[in-house]
């Protein structure tokens, strides 16, 4: 049997990973009621106030990266690798022992904060159909979504360190130092 994938997209802003759909729910059930059949589920982590905001303003920019925020987990069903993505984003394929993989989505789960109801908070829908889940965590310049990023694919076993990768170019650069190669030119 193949290894299992995990998927890294770099949109030149923001990171995001991209998991096997039923491997995160069996750690996060609450997920099924939001998101059903998709195979695959993309994740990103960031401020409470700029990520997936319709209007990521100059100021809300600013006062994430300089005062510390709570966070938010970004979560999008991805049902074609190919054709769910901007033309521009690029997208690598991460072929991870089951261990490997197992080690990657307990660390993702570890993000979601419930709610009293032992629910799942939404905090913010885009018409992507991408939802933005409460999470733990602070947010700051010194603790970015490409940090986030990078603390998980060190848990995927690649050769990173997350402190000294704060831009979503030194993530990618980072894939490819440890051998991996864009899957979409």
């Amino acid at each position: 049997m193949p290894d299992p994938l995990l998927y890294f997209t770099n949109n030149g802003l923001h990171t995001h990973l991209i998991l096997p759909s039923q491997g995160l729910k069996t750690l996060v059930p609450q997920l099924s009621k939001y998101f059903l059949d998709e195979p695959w589920l993309q994740l990103g982590w960031g401020d409470f106030d700029y990520y997936g905001s319709a209007k990521q303003t100059k100021l809300l920019g600013f006062r994430a990266l300089f005062m510390p925020t709570k966070a938010i987990i970004g979560v999008r069903s991805i049902t074609d690798l190919t054709n769910d993505f901007h033309p521009r984003t690029r997208i690598y394929a991460i072929p991870l022992p089951e261990t490997a993989m197992d080690a990657t989505l307990l660390f993702i789960s570890r993000y979601f904060l419930f709610n009293e109801s032992d629910d799942l908070t939404v905090v913010r829908k885009k018409a992507t159909g991408e939802l933005f889940f409460s999470a733990s965590g602070t947010y700051s310049i010194l603790n970015t979504c490409n940090n986030w990023t990078a603390y998980a694919l060190k848990e995927a076993g690649l050769k990173i360190s997350p402190k000294l990768t704060i831009g979503p170019d030194q993530v990618e650069r980072n894939v490819r130092k440890n051998g991996y190669l864009r899957t979409r030119k």
